[in-house]
């Protein structure tokens, strides 16, 4: 089985297009979109409308569930919680209803899929680096797991005797004997100082994970979010991956 993953897009219309053509040429069994459709950027319906067309399964993520009020809010930064008030006004009845039907989390082929954190996937918790490892693994109990939220690619390896390493790489074997949580960054609000999005491929047949990043046309989900009402730094911060 081959997986095409991504996660966090946040309503950006242009990394979605050019995603789109990138994956044409990418032979893939299933599409798996980890959460955070909307959010941030300026075109949360259409992207809505594109994964409930195109993505074989999706998990909601905190963005998705605080656009339709199924989640608390109270840690929004300022700009989170404006982005997600006029989110709430943008949204169509119908792209809203999708929104809320997502899953928490979906278990499939010895794979566990999260939005955020294997622990206590509600509280929304980051996975950014190896502190709270063991934590995590002990949350689930498939080989693998993968993982958005954080917006920066990242990869947890538990080795066979209890011991968990961080790595940052666009290329992994997967060692049988171990397991993994893997992070896929962000398709459209990268936050690892790259500005260009990222998706996961995984290839279950020979084990092999691998990150791909594409340029896109940033010129315009900048302008579109500058002139759509939304706080501006939210478009000056795709140009800087942060």
């Amino acid at each position: 089985m081959r997986y095409i993953i991504f996660s966090d897009l946040h309503s950006n219309l242009e990394a979605l297009k050019q995603f789109e053509k990138e994956i044409e040429t990418i032979a893939h069994d299933k599409l798996v979109c980890l959460g955070d459709i909307v959010g941030y950027g300026a075109d949360p319906n259409p992207c809505v409308e594109w994964v409930m067309k195109n993505a074989d399964f999706s998990i909601a993520g905190n963005h998705d569930w605080a656009a339709v009020s199924k989640t608390n809010t109270t840690y929004f930064s300022s700009q989170a919680y404006q982005s997600c008030l006029w989110t709430r006004e943008k949204l169509t009845g119908k792209n809203k209803e999708f929104l809320r039907s997502l899953p928490l989390d979906y278990k499939e082929n010895d794979i566990y899929w999260v939005h955020a954190s294997p622990y206590k996937p509600q509280a929304w918790y980051y996975v950014t680096s190896k502190t709270g490892g063991k934590r995590n693994f002990k949350s689930f109990k498939a080989s693998i797991c993968f993982v958005g939220h954080s917006h920066k690619p990242i990869i947890l390896e538990q080795t066979s005797d209890g011991g968990v390493n961080e790595y940052v790489a666009d290329i992994w074997n997967v060692e049988p004997e171990n397991r993994y949580i893997f992070n896929d960054g962000s398709l459209g609000q990268p936050r690892d100082g790259n500005p260009n999005p990222s998706f996961m491929i995984y290839d279950s047949e020979i084990k092999l994970v691998k990150i791909h990043r594409f340029e896109y046309d940033l010129n315009s989900a900048q302008d579109k979010v500058r002139n759509s009402g939304l706080p501006s730094n939210l478009a000056e911060r795709l140009a800087q991956g942060r």
